[in-house]
């Protein structure tokens, strides 16, 4: 499942946000993306990262611009602590901590299917 919305800003920002979620392989992501520059902002959960220092970074990461590396660089946050099977609570918790003022609803994505009825 995945969306797409535009951000409203003030200071009117060219900015989208994207999400993902992948329940048959528990992966999850929610992006902050700038037109002109590209990802600016990310969190990932259910996969591995390998950053360029070589590190890696675990299934539960964030990814923040900076003008070096861009958005190649990541982190693992304390704050996200809801799990990837509960993507409306992660949502709430990337929101809080990216200070981004959600006025909609989001809805639980529905039960997986394993068979064509």
């Amino acid at each position: 499942m995945e969306f797409r919305v535009e951000v409203e800003s003030d200071a009117g920002y060219p900015v989208f946000i994207k999400g993902g979620f992948n329940g048959l392989a528990g992966a999850l992501s929610y992006t902050l993306v700038h037109r002109g520059s590209g990802r600016i902002y990310a969190l990932d959960l259910g996969k591995d990262h390998h950053n360029p220092s070589c590190n890696n970074v675990g299934e539960k990461h964030k990814h923040r611009w900076n003008e070096p590396l861009r958005d190649k660089e990541a982190y693992e946050p304390s704050d996200i602590t809801a799990p990837v099977t509960d993507p409306v609570a992660v949502w709430t918790q990337f929101c809080a901590e990216a200070k981004i003022q959600h006025r909609g609803v989001m809805h639980r994505p529905p039960p997986i299917q394993m068979e064509i009825l």
